[in-house]
């Protein structure tokens, strides 16, 4: 008996560990490109992402430039997410993502603002 229970445990113990997560990927004019991977909790959860605009990279965890995500939501059909240094002392660039579905399409869309550098307008696939 005590051997069932330790056998139904352990599946459940790893069951629980083993979380799915999905990627989103965004491109936008002049060479911008945003790339998220989030984990699918009942909470927008932001695991890796870099930011791309032309020659300068930003990247969650990264040497250099790095980012952190400040605050993610996820509401209806809006993603917000906001990158802040690693000191958490000032916001770096805001992600507005929309997404559309109906029947079998869906189609997402959103603009990148990144302070002190511009805003711009994205296309964006996943997850």
């Amino acid at each position: 008996m005590m051997r069932c229970l330790l056998i139904a445990a352990s599946v459940l113990i790893s069951a629980g560990s083993a979380h799915a997560s999905g990627t989103i990927s965004c491109a936008g004019e002049p060479d911008i490109s945003v790339d998220l991977t989030i984990g699918s909790l009942p909470v927008l959860s932001v695991i890796a992402g870099g930011i791309s605009i032309g020659e300068r990279s930003l990247s969650i965890g990264g040497a250099e430039n790095a980012v952190i995500v400040g605050q993610a939501f996820r509401e209806d059909n809006r993603i917000s997410v906001d990158f802040t240094d690693p000191n958490v002392e000032r916001i770096v660039a805001e992600l507005r993502l929309f997404e559309a579905l109906e029947e079998r399409d869906h189609a997402m869309a959103g603009t990148l603002r990144v302070i002190g550098q511009g805003a711009y307008a994205l296309t964006c696939v996943g997850p």
